[in-house]
């Protein structure tokens, strides 16, 4: 057994560093189009294609095209599918604009696939989590990916300033006090802070793993069963401050999430807020020209007051429903599944992987891509979880992302705009629950969820693949 695991590991090792362009004699092979919006591994995705492509894809006549697109992933993925053209398969997280993309025909399930039974029995039993990994107890992928926050910050800039590199922010007073001198010294030139307003999506995820460290419940409140706008306070009010004061690069409302990590690696932002993502980002997307590191995420007043979301996400690829090739694309899903695959995307600090086995069996290097460690050996800092499992939810065109616009933009009251923004998701939540009678508020609710150990517990009711955290660590996990 273990014997069989190093040859296989073996023989994806030399397909992806020693590929070579012999060629073969083959019949005609059935072309899919795959679609990604990791940028941030794009060169990675490319080589492992070609390793697809070359080893099981010539043995089945399969052979992948694979696209990466850009910000526009939605309605490029929306218009495509309206002409019957869309990718047979894209990467999962890709948010495709639609509020139920099983509805909308654009996510298969697997259940119904050959070999699947036997594929599924190889994975532990937390991997079926309703809402993640599963559709009304439909399965489509498994958990492969993780994604978590931290402070990104320039080195050379802190030295600049006569600041230890080694020393980092931990309060949110440091954090000012050290933009302050940055944008001071730097004469415009380079700022102390910047952070991505133009842009809604990472308000679901950064801003709110930031504010979750304060101890405040940020987007969703696990343990009560809600949306929690209020919890992002602390955190909007030090992005205001810091506009207020000058140390907020210009133009935060219009500044993309892009465009803000260009300016980065071109040296010109002191500190950011980061993803796990962005190591690989700074590798391929927009090589950095300055010296960087990662550091735990800073808090109001620089103590703990509670582990932030490290944000679980399925799959790494989805099979599109209308594809017209469903088993070829089956073994694209079963190959980027494999372990050794897996192992391979986290040896090259391209992927958190949510299951222990892959670290503790199929990573035989240690993993040397700056950042990545910082990111991904400190999950002890994070609590495991997803979205609130809440199909066909449509959320309201006011949101936190449009308070904050407004307040940089013009002004206001932050925390009265907040509390009215919170009231108008609840008051939407409880007409959700009203118009769907069969969707349960207690599969959402955790009620002994102690954000300071980062342990969800179960939830208040039980259903089949909602997912419980104590089957998650007590099972083959962390």
């Amino acid at each position: 057994m273990v014997m069989g695991k190093k040859r296989r590991r073996i023989l994806l090792l030399v397909l992806l560093f020693a590929f070579s362009s012999s060629s073969i004699f083959a019949k005609s092979k059935v072309k899919l189009k795959m679609w990604t919006h990791h940028r941030h591994m794009g060169s990675f995705l490319q080589n492992t294609v070609k390793i697809f492509n070359q080893s099981v894809g010539q043995e089945k006549g399969i052979e992948i095209s694979l696209r990466i697109i850009g910000d526009d992933a939605w309605s490029t993925f929306q218009e495509a599918q309206r002409r019957g053209d869309g990718p047979d398969l894209y990467s999962s997280g890709f948010i495709t604009g639609y509020a139920n993309p099983f509805m909308e025909g654009a996510v298969a399930a697997l259940d119904d696939l050959p070999g699947f039974e036997e594929w599924k029995a190889q994975w532990p039993e937390w991997y079926w989590i309703e809402g993640l990994t599963m559709y009304q107890g439909r399965i489509y992928s498994i958990p492969i990916q993780l994604f978590n926050s931290r402070l990104i910050y320039n080195r050379d800039l802190f030295r600049a300033v006569g600041r230890d590199p080694d020393q980092p922010p931990r309060s949110y007073e440091e954090l000012k006090v050290i933009a302050r001198e940055i944008t001071a010294q730097m004469k415009g030139e380079a700022f102390g802070f910047a952070y991505c307003a133009a842009d809604s999506w990472p308000m679901e995820w950064m801003p709110s793993q930031w504010a979750e460290a304060n101890g405040d419940p940020a987007y969703w409140d696990w343990h009560r069963g809600q949306w929690a706008m209020e919890g992002y306070r602390r955190v909007f009010q030090l992005i205001v401050d810091l506009q207020q004061e000058g140390m907020l690069f210009p133009g935060a409302v219009n500044l993309t999430n892009d465009a803000l990590r260009a300016q980065f690696a071109e040296g010109r932002i002191g500190m950011m807020m980061g993803e796990s993502w962005d190591v690989g980002v700074f590798m391929d997307q927009f090589p950095t020209k300055c010296d960087w590191a990662v550091a735990p995420i800073p808090t109001y007043d620089g103590k703990f007051h509670g582990k932030s979301r490290a944000m679980l996400v399925g799959g790494f690829w989805n099979i599109n429903n209308q594809t017209r090739y469903k088993l070829e694309a089956w073994e694209v899903i079963k190959w980027f599944s494999q372990y050794e695959v897996r192992g391979l995307m986290y040896e090259q600090g391209k992927n958190i992987d949510s299951d222990p086995v892959v670290v503790r069996e199929y990573i035989k290097n240690p993993v040397k891509v700056r950042g990545f460690a910082e990111f991904a050996e400190t999950l002890d800092q994070d609590y495991l979880a997803t979205y609130p499992y809440l199909p066909d939810w449509q959320a309201p065109s006011e949101t936190p992302f449009s308070v904050l616009q407004d307040i940089l933009l013009q002004g206001g009251d932050l925390a009265l705009e907040l509390k009215r923004i919170d009231q108008l998701w609840n008051n939407a939540l409880d007409r959700y629950y009203k118009d769907h009678p069969d969707y349960e508020r207690g599969w959402n609710i955790y009620p002994s969820f102690d954000r300071t150990i980062g342990i969800l517990g179960s939830p208040q009711v039980t259903a089949p693949g909602i997912f419980d955290s104590k089957l998650f660590l007590e099972g083959d996990a962390r």
